[in-house]
């Protein structure tokens, strides 16, 4: 049989014809005439080259043929069927773990808040955070190990869909008492004080230290790690100080961090929830989408729940 010379319309024909057993009843029963179901039946019989259904008394009786056919063009019917009708997406039934790409000061910034949204409308779905690779995290894009990762990219591939969610800056942090009272962190003072940095390669230099060498000037950086999040309160029991994003300003405060705004000009970024475009027409990814979006953008529809 060729499969390219198959009409779709023979296959619930002969659906119709195996439960009706009865031409007239079978074409009734899809909405074709008599003449019409009957030319439906020849053509199957022309494409399986077998009688299929044969005349007797109690109705259209199928062959033996019909009989192994029968199971699997009625399963390949309601394939097609569930392809084509759209799914309803109840979020309190969905049981399903989705996998988050993200930076730990926006986990801590996230996590609490998502986690609490979704106990109440998608109590069935579990998160797991893991580290940004950049080095690897379009391949687990694609791959679909990440539902999707948030932070701040370069270029992607078209494939691809990104959305702004946050411009973040920096500021600089101290623990209380480090410095004068009600005194701005001068240049001077921000030179001479030992500097704490967290950067995802672990090296001594990031984008503060950049933008000194554009005015022949360096800090000295004594100590350097890879978890934001921890900074804020290594800072408030040490004498360093270090310059942090401004979203990681509330961990500071909490942390008993006092707060400065930096004496000098800093670069200003983006921080973008990337996904694949295939998972943006995923249900169960667009939810979580616009619940992590609305969080933190701090839409109150989500941090109200």
């Amino acid at each position: 049989m060729n499969v390219n010379a198959l009409d779709l319309n023979l296959l619930k024909a002969f659906d119709a014809m195996y439960r009706e057993r009865h031409v007239g009843r079978a074409g009734q029963a899809i909405g074709l005439a008599q003449p019409s179901m009957s030319n439906a039946l020849n053509r199957l019989r022309g494409q399986f080259d077998d009688p299929l259904f044969q005349r007797s008394p109690e109705g259209m009786q199928p062959t033996a043929k019909a009989d192994e056919l029968a199971p699997r063009i009625a399963e390949a019917l309601s394939i097609i069927s569930r392809m084509l009708s759209p799914t309803v997406f109840d979020p309190q039934q969905v049981r399903a773990d989705v996998v988050i790409a993200a930076t730990d000061l926006t986990v801590i910034n996230l996590a609490p808040k998502l986690m609490t949204y979704l106990g109440k409308e998608a109590p069935h779905v579990r998160v797991s955070f893991v580290p940004v690779d950049k080095r690897t995290v379009e391949q687990k894009l694609d791959e679909d190990a990440l539902t999707l990762a948030i932070g701040t990219f370069g270029q992607l591939p078209a494939r691809f869909a990104r959305q702004k969610i946050m411009r973040d800056s920096f500021i600089c942090i101290a623990r209380k008492g480090l410095l004068p009272k009600k005194a701005p962190l001068t240049m001077d003072r921000f030179l001479e004080a030992p500097h704490a940095l967290m950067t995802l390669n672990g090296g001594f230099s990031g984008a503060v230290d950049h933008a000194l060498k554009k005015f022949g000037k360096s800090r000295h950086v004594v100590m350097t790690g890879t978890q934001f999040a921890l900074l804020p309160d290594i800072v408030a029991r040490s004498d360093m100080i270090a310059t942090i994003p401004l979203s990681l300003s509330e961990v500071a405060k909490r942390s008993g961090c006092k707060i400065y705004v930096p004496p000098l000009e800093l670069p200003e970024w983006d921080v973008e929830l990337v996904l694949t475009k295939k998972m943006m027409v995923d249900p169960l990814a667009r939810f979580i989408k616009d619940a992590v979006q609305g969080i933190l953008t701090n839409d109150q529809t989500f941090l109200a729940s």
